[in-house]
């Protein structure tokens, strides 16, 4: 037997062209938008005005009208043009129509926050395993749900409605950082903030519905802005994927 260690491909794991929409969106959806910037459907939706996200920007409200000085529309499938991301801030029983919507709109990628889920009890549990089973069949990457989203610095991607980044924004740099706790992560953000130190991504993955801890790491570990990665993980359900990672 050869003592050679055997080395793994992530490739046939990992669909690492698929999570580019997610981690480096071209145009992001703030679904659930609001204009005042202290709610939950506000707060991303200022960031990424305010820190300067040069893609295209779309908030969606069943309202319509303007939002936050921008044309909101009623359903992602009346945007009319391609969405990498959509950043999802509604109640968790509007989350399924949104999945839908998401679905006929060609959506890629979604950032879930709403909770109600596995954290909560069985019911929750089995309401994720459906969500993430009609994510999978519509070819949507989904990020949480229960999650505190993600910030990719260098590309002023701020899709999340964490508090802490108002106190300031970490520089881009060349650690990524994936937390599987949000309150971690944040603690981990404003650490790397008050220290100097560059992030090339910082997600967090709450209830890893579809998109895991060992995913993220793989898509940095194939990111060219990305030298060092550090991870935050309290729990492995998929050792082998992990691994692989």
């Amino acid at each position: 037997m050869s003592a050679t260690p055997q080395v793994m491909s992530a490739a046939p794991l990992f669909d690492l062209a698929g999570l580019d929409a997610l981690f480096a969106p071209r145009s992001i959806a703030v679904v659930g938008a609001s204009s005042d910037t202290a709610r939950i459907g506000g707060i991303p939706l200022d960031y990424l005005r305010r820190f300067g996200y040069a893609g295209r920007l779309h908030p969606v409200n069943p309202r319509g009208g303007v939002v936050q000085g921008l044309p909101a529309h009623a359903r992602l499938s009346d945007i009319g043009a391609p969405v990498d991301l959509a950043v999802v801030a509604v109640p968790q029983a509007q989350v399924a129509g949104v999945l839908d919507d998401a679905a006929t709109a060609g959506v890629r990628a979604m950032v879930l926050f709403s909770s109600g889920y596995a954290e909560i009890d069985a019911a929750g549990a089995a309401a994720q395993q459906a969500l993430a089973a009609r994510a999978r069949a519509a070819g949507i990457r989904l990020l949480g749900p229960n999650c505190l989203g993600l910030i990719r610095p260098s590309h002023r991607v701020h899709a999340t409605f964490a508090p802490a980044v108002n106190a300031g924004q970490v520089a881009p740099g060349r650690i990524g950082l994936i937390s599987q706790s949000g309150a971690f992560g944040i603690y981990a953000y404003a650490l790397a903030r008050e220290r100097g130190l560059g992030l090339s991504l910082w997600a967090t993955t709450g209830n890893e519905a579809d998109v895991q801890l060992a995913d993220g790491l793989a898509w940095l570990a194939d990111d060219p802005e990305t030298e060092v990665i550090m991870a935050y993980m309290e729990g492995c359900r998929d050792g082998p994927r992990l691994r692989a990672a």
